[in-house]
Protein backbone atom coordinates (compact mmCIF):
# COMPACT_ATOMS: atom_id res chain seq x y z
CA UNK A 1 0.00 0.00 0.00
CA UNK A 2 1.31 3.76 -0.72
CA UNK A 3 0.63 6.82 0.85
CA UNK A 4 1.00 8.53 -2.50
CA UNK A 5 -3.04 9.45 -3.17
CA UNK A 6 -2.31 12.59 -2.88
CA UNK A 7 0.50 14.77 -3.99
CA UNK A 8 2.52 17.74 -4.01
CA UNK A 9 1.08 18.68 -7.34
CA UNK A 10 -2.63 17.90 -6.69
CA UNK A 11 -2.10 20.06 -3.21
CA UNK A 12 -2.81 24.08 -2.99
CA UNK A 13 0.39 25.52 -3.79
CA UNK A 14 3.80 26.32 -1.76
CA UNK A 15 2.97 21.95 -0.31
CA UNK A 16 5.74 20.45 0.24
CA UNK A 17 6.16 16.69 2.17
CA UNK A 18 6.70 16.76 5.97
CA UNK A 19 6.99 14.79 9.18
CA UNK A 20 4.16 15.92 11.67
CA UNK A 21 5.21 16.05 15.16
CA UNK A 22 3.39 13.44 16.77
CA UNK A 23 1.59 14.58 20.42
CA UNK A 24 -1.53 13.75 20.92
CA UNK A 25 -3.96 14.50 24.08
CA UNK A 26 -3.50 11.41 26.83
CA UNK A 27 -6.13 12.42 29.16
CA UNK A 28 -9.42 13.66 28.92
CA UNK A 29 -12.91 13.53 30.65
CA UNK A 30 -14.15 11.60 27.78
CA UNK A 31 -11.38 9.14 26.93
CA UNK A 32 -13.50 6.84 24.57
CA UNK A 33 -13.39 10.36 22.05
CA UNK A 34 -9.53 10.91 22.95
CA UNK A 35 -9.16 7.50 22.01
CA UNK A 36 -11.04 7.50 19.20
CA UNK A 37 -9.33 10.46 17.54
CA UNK A 38 -5.93 9.71 18.14
CA UNK A 39 -6.71 5.63 16.93
CA UNK A 40 -7.41 7.50 13.88
CA UNK A 41 -4.55 9.81 13.13
CA UNK A 42 -2.06 9.06 15.37
CA UNK A 43 -1.55 5.54 15.89
CA UNK A 44 -1.41 1.97 14.02
CA UNK A 45 -4.15 0.16 13.83
CA UNK A 46 -4.12 -2.82 16.02
CA UNK A 47 -6.77 -4.85 13.61
CA UNK A 48 -5.03 -8.22 12.94
CA UNK A 49 -3.98 -8.08 9.23
CA UNK A 50 -4.22 -4.20 8.68
CA UNK A 51 -1.62 -2.74 6.07
CA UNK A 52 -0.96 1.06 6.76
CA UNK A 53 0.46 3.91 5.02
CA UNK A 54 0.91 7.54 5.97
CA UNK A 55 1.81 10.99 4.28
CA UNK A 56 1.54 14.62 5.57
CA UNK A 57 1.82 17.90 4.08
CA UNK A 58 2.94 21.42 4.83
CA UNK A 59 2.07 24.67 3.50
CA UNK A 60 4.78 26.10 6.58
CA UNK A 61 6.13 25.46 9.56
CA UNK A 62 3.30 26.94 11.20
CA UNK A 63 0.17 26.37 9.14
CA UNK A 64 -1.92 24.14 7.18
CA UNK A 65 -1.15 20.87 7.80
CA UNK A 66 -2.74 17.97 5.82
CA UNK A 67 -2.21 14.13 6.78
CA UNK A 68 -3.40 11.28 5.16
CA UNK A 69 -3.89 7.93 6.38
CA UNK A 70 -4.65 4.97 4.84
CA UNK A 71 -5.85 1.39 5.66
CA UNK A 72 -6.34 -1.92 4.29
CA UNK A 73 -8.41 -3.90 6.57
CA UNK A 74 -9.54 -7.23 6.26
CA UNK A 75 -13.25 -8.19 6.07
CA UNK A 76 -15.88 -5.27 6.78
CA UNK A 77 -13.19 -3.52 9.08
CA UNK A 78 -12.92 0.05 7.18
CA UNK A 79 -16.72 -0.08 7.65
CA UNK A 80 -16.88 -1.04 10.95
CA UNK A 81 -14.03 1.27 12.26
CA UNK A 82 -16.06 4.36 10.12
CA UNK A 83 -19.50 3.27 12.02
CA UNK A 84 -17.82 3.14 15.56
CA UNK A 85 -15.56 6.58 14.81
CA UNK A 86 -18.91 8.53 13.40
CA UNK A 87 -21.35 7.05 16.74
CA UNK A 88 -18.53 7.93 19.46
CA UNK A 89 -17.69 11.58 17.99
CA UNK A 90 -21.09 12.71 16.79
CA UNK A 91 -22.80 14.98 19.80
CA UNK A 92 -19.85 14.99 21.96
CA UNK A 93 -19.75 18.46 22.12
CA UNK A 94 -16.70 20.20 24.23
CA UNK A 95 -14.27 17.52 25.92
CA UNK A 96 -11.18 18.42 28.04
CA UNK A 97 -7.61 16.94 27.40
CA UNK A 98 -4.16 16.73 28.93
CA UNK A 99 -1.14 16.17 26.98
CA UNK A 100 2.34 14.53 27.86
CA UNK A 101 3.77 17.81 28.58
CA UNK A 102 1.29 19.09 31.11
CA UNK A 103 -0.75 21.39 28.83
CA UNK A 104 -4.52 21.03 29.15
CA UNK A 105 -6.92 22.61 26.74
CA UNK A 106 -10.08 20.82 24.98
CA UNK A 107 -11.53 19.72 22.29
CA UNK A 108 -15.00 20.31 20.03
CA UNK A 109 -15.73 17.76 17.63
CA UNK A 110 -18.81 18.98 15.41
CA UNK A 111 -20.24 16.48 13.04
CA UNK A 112 -21.12 16.80 9.89
CA UNK A 113 -22.74 13.94 8.32
CA UNK A 114 -21.57 11.66 5.25
CA UNK A 115 -19.66 13.14 3.04
CA UNK A 116 -21.04 12.16 -0.18
CA UNK A 117 -17.54 10.76 -1.08
CA UNK A 118 -16.85 6.63 -1.55
CA UNK A 119 -18.88 3.49 -0.67
CA UNK A 120 -19.43 5.27 2.80
CA UNK A 121 -18.11 8.68 4.58
CA UNK A 122 -18.26 10.72 7.14
CA UNK A 123 -16.70 14.66 8.13
CA UNK A 124 -16.33 16.48 11.15
CA UNK A 125 -14.87 19.54 12.58
CA UNK A 126 -12.30 19.54 15.05
CA UNK A 127 -10.98 22.56 17.70
CA UNK A 128 -8.64 22.19 20.36
CA UNK A 129 -7.95 24.85 22.00
CA UNK A 130 -5.05 25.62 25.47
CA UNK A 131 -3.70 28.38 26.85
CA UNK A 132 -1.24 29.03 23.81
CA UNK A 133 -3.14 27.83 20.86
CA UNK A 134 -5.94 27.00 18.65
CA UNK A 135 -5.81 24.62 15.76
CA UNK A 136 -9.08 23.61 14.03
CA UNK A 137 -9.14 20.44 11.55
CA UNK A 138 -11.71 18.95 9.02
CA UNK A 139 -11.64 15.49 9.64
CA UNK A 140 -12.59 13.01 6.73
CA UNK A 141 -13.19 9.51 6.97
CA UNK A 142 -13.85 7.55 3.40
CA UNK A 143 -14.03 3.86 2.93
CA UNK A 144 -13.26 2.45 -0.69
CA UNK A 145 -14.26 -1.41 -0.48
CA UNK A 146 -11.77 -2.50 2.47
CA UNK A 147 -9.79 0.74 2.68
CA UNK A 148 -10.38 3.66 5.22
CA UNK A 149 -8.82 6.89 4.04
CA UNK A 150 -8.45 9.44 7.21
CA UNK A 151 -7.78 12.78 6.02
CA UNK A 152 -7.30 15.49 8.20
CA UNK A 153 -6.81 19.20 7.10
CA UNK A 154 -5.77 21.64 9.69
CA UNK A 155 -4.69 25.36 10.52
CA UNK A 156 -4.37 27.57 12.74
CA UNK A 157 -6.53 28.90 14.41
CA UNK A 158 -8.88 27.82 11.45
CA UNK A 159 -9.48 25.24 9.65
CA UNK A 160 -8.85 25.65 5.30
CA UNK A 161 -12.36 25.36 3.49
CA UNK A 162 -14.41 22.31 4.50
CA UNK A 163 -15.00 22.29 0.71
CA UNK A 164 -11.56 21.94 -0.32
CA UNK A 165 -10.89 19.48 2.31
CA UNK A 166 -13.85 17.28 0.98
CA UNK A 167 -12.82 17.79 -2.53
CA UNK A 168 -9.03 16.58 -1.67
CA UNK A 169 -11.09 13.25 0.14
CA UNK A 170 -12.75 12.92 -3.64
CA UNK A 171 -9.55 12.79 -5.23
CA UNK A 172 -7.84 10.44 -2.44
CA UNK A 173 -10.58 8.08 -2.16
CA UNK A 174 -10.68 8.20 -6.44
CA UNK A 175 -7.05 6.81 -6.22
CA UNK A 176 -7.60 4.05 -3.90
CA UNK A 177 -6.54 0.83 -5.71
Amino acid sequence: MSSALLTTGRLPGGSVRTALRNDPPIRSDRPECVDTLNALESYRSTRAGAVEARAAFAQSQSGRFLQEVLRALPGSGARTDLRQAAAVLSGRAEFAIGRSDGTTGTERVVAHGSAGVGDASWHATVTATSETFTVQETLVLVVVGRTLVVLSEAGSPTAPSRSRTLSLARTAASRVP
